[in-house]
């Protein structure tokens, strides 16, 4: 990896975000780094000529209104967490810890450390429309390669997901990214039929109503938590493809005739009959259907 003690210090924090920019997303624009660094386009302009001149064989250029594209074979030159290159691509936040007195806990999490090799491929084939080689192991199939066009990459309870047309299965699915062991090559040709605009699960937004438990004797706090009243209910709409993580997420009781620890589960949910053909609530908590409940993740 490259060391930065030779570079000026701003110039070398440049050259890191450039290199941040090509291994998650595949290409960068003047505009990203004008923005980032608050610097004008002639500044941004001269960094990325300047880092260009050092790696001349890493970056192609498309022109004005395309910026710069990394080659498929791109080898990043600094060290990157996978964490911020994921928020990064699914929000656009950069996360900066700075040194100081601090007055938080480090709260424990049982995610496994994912890792830059498999994650940076994934960012760029979201961010590129491609579609992407990759080994991955799942509680149904066990370990398999498969092809998968990514579109979307979201957080869930601490994990991390991407949301992907599976050409094995023909069909969109939900895969976690610490189940990935391996990527193995980016393919430039992911048709439309399966982008995020053919995502029905993805696009189709659906209600979900909330109300604090019922068998809670006092429900106060959890109405204030949904700014309700007793007796009332609180709508959310939610992507089909996501309403199993909301509800997990928000320890929402599914269980027919809320049967569910109201202390462990303090809300429920009260639309449950109209749900039960969405296939994510098949790991909404205390959720069971007559269909095949099988977890896909």
């Amino acid at each position: 990896m490259t060391t930065t003690k030779e570079l000026d210090p701003v110039l070398a924090e440049r050259y890191r975000f450039i290199d941040f920019l090509l291994l998650f997303k595949g290409q960068l624009t003047r505009a990203e780094l004008v923005e980032r660094f608050k610097i004008g386009e002639a500044t941004a302009s001269r960094a990325i000529a300047s880092f260009l001149e050092k790696y001349p064989e890493e970056v192609e250029f498309l022109g004005p209104r395309y910026g710069y594209r990394a080659n498929p074979f791109y080898q990043h030159k600094y060290e990157h967490d996978a964490l911020t290159g994921l928020q990064y691509t699914a929000y656009g936040t950069l996360t900066q810890i700075l040194d100081i007195q601090r007055y938080g806990i480090e709260f424990y999490k049982f995610a496994n450390q994912l890792d830059v090799a498999n994650v940076a491929p994934i960012c760029r084939a979201v961010v590129n429309s491609a579609s992407v080689h990759i080994r991955y192991v799942s509680t149904t199939s066990g370990i398999k390669d498969r092809v998968v066009s990514p579109h979307s990459i979201f957080e869930a309870g601490g994990l991390w997901y991407f949301r992907a047309y599976d050409k094995s299965a023909y069909e969109f699915r939900t895969f976690k990214l610490s189940r990935v062991i391996k990527v193995f090559q980016l393919h430039h040709d992911s048709l439309e039929e399966h982008s995020k605009a053919r995502d029905d699960g993805w696009n189709r937004q659906r209600t979900i109503e909330l109300m604090a438990h019922p068998r809670n004797p006092i429900p106060d706090a959890q109405l204030s938590d949904l700014g309700i009243k007793d007796g009332e209910y609180r709508s959310v709409q939610v992507s089909e493809a996501l309403i199993g993580f909301a509800l997990t997420d928000m320890r929402v009781d599914c269980s027919i005739g809320h049967k569910l620890s109201f202390q462990e589960y303090p809300l429920a949910l009260k639309n449950r009959a109209e749900l039960l053909t969405v296939e994510s609530m098949s790991f909404a908590p205390g959720f069971a259907s007559k269909a095949d409940n099988k977890s896909r993740l």
